[in-house]
């Protein structure tokens, strides 16, 4: 099975590692709040940094680490759909508590808090406050468009109350149209996206997409020390097939996609290359010795299943793993093309490993289609 992974760094705040408001839409239009539930909004307060050279976001920076303490609960408790933290104001926070009360919700809240709290005392710094204000969601709230004006009046709704104000008409509508029209930002900038990380042709996510999910994953593998292997893969001899027309040519390559997709663990990821016949397996967990059975396997299908075909292919499959073969993407993709080469020169159809241990490339093993 492959699993398509594209990045969504649109939808995360990067100071605080937080959802922002497109991150809450894609939340609510996956589902992930649930029918019901609590939203815990955070105000920070009274700021004084000890030092000219101190600012707000380097507390900021303690919310993601404070967040742990809800996760840990959550984790013992095995819930179904996690809390989901939102930073909706320069120093303005929510959390979402799908399916928890108010009184759960505000228990889970007070962990946060303290942590916070224990943060800022290492610091030596306690003239920053928390204030929260809790409110409860039903299924009216699911919309993105109600919640989000639902969100601001509340936010809004704070700050005037303090004042001893009231909320105007003007503004209620300036939040209603604010809502809608994020609402639609997020629907376009996520069409855009599925355009810039797609193959149209075979269906697969392209090589920008390939990249990013390679630095995610290979940055996973390092931080916990788990094998990490590549697999490059190009057509044996596939021009042929454009020789009778592009649409055969095309329809081929979506076909071999199919072909590669079938034969892959849950959890690897397979995108399109540069090139037309080119293919860019990502294979987290497998180490030298996995990544090479499923080199094979995946050449060893290809030869068999297209023997019907018009014109049979096979392919030739270059592979790379981490720590063998380097920790960093560009060195790994680079001794997976040229082991793929190697396989090329030694007759196709094969699969080729680097070998780190010698300086040069050209000492390789290959596994060709005739060998035991």
């Amino acid at each position: 099975m492959v699993l398509i992974v594209l990045t969504q760094n649109f939808c995360i705040d990067s100071l605080t590692g937080f959802l922002n408001l497109f991150g809450l839409i894609k939340a609510i239009n996956t589902d992930q709040i649930g029918d019901w539930g609590t939203i815990v909004f955070i105000y920070l307060e009274k700021f004084k940094a000890p030092n000219k050279q101190v600012s707000l976001e380097k507390y900021l920076k303690f919310l993601s680490p404070s967040f742990e303490a809800i996760k840990d609960k959550f984790k013992e408790e095995d819930s179904a759909l996690p809390t989901i933290p939102l930073r909706i104001g320069d120093n303005d926070f929510v959390l979402i508590y799908p399916q928890k009360t108010s009184e759960e919700a505000q228990n889970l809240t007070n962990l946060f808090t303290q942590k916070f709290y224990q943060h800022l005392k290492q610091e030596e710094s306690n003239q920053l406050s928390i204030r929260v204000s809790v409110m409860n969601y039903g299924q009216k709230e699911k919309d993105p468009s109600f919640l989000l004006r639902l969100i601001f009046c509340k936010q809004i709704t704070s700050y005037q109350l303090e004042k001893k104000g009231e909320l105007s008409m003007a503004v209620k509508q300036l939040l209603s149209n604010l809502a809608e029209h994020i609402c639609q930002s997020y629907g376009l900038l996520h069409q855009a996206q599925d355009l810039a990380m797609s193959d149209d042709i075979s269906g697969l996510p392209n090589h920008r997409a390939a990249k990013s999910v390679l630095d995610q994953k290979l940055s996973q593998s390092l931080e916990e020390q788990q094998p990490f292997s590549i697999l490059f893969i190009d057509g044996d001899n596939l021009k042929q097939y454009n020789n009778l027309s592009y649409q055969k040519g095309n329809l081929m390559i979506r076909n071999l996609a199919e072909i590669l997709a079938s034969q892959l663990r849950r959890g690897d990821f397979l995108a399109r290359w540069f090139s037309g016949d080119e293919f860019l397996v990502l294979l987290p967990g497998a180490d030298r010795k996995e990544a090479f059975r499923i080199g094979e396997r995946l050449r060893s299908v290809v030869e068999d299943t297209t023997k019907i075909w018009p014109y049979p292919i096979t392919i030739s499959v270059g592979m790379a793993s981490y720590p063998d073969d380097g920790g960093a993407m560009e060195e790994l993709l680079l001794k997976a093309e040229k082991a793929n080469a190697l396989a090329k020169k030694g007759g196709k159809n094969q699969v080729c490993e680097a070998k780190t241990e010698y300086k040069e490339m050209n000492i390789i093993h290959c596994q060709q289609a005739n060998c035991n």
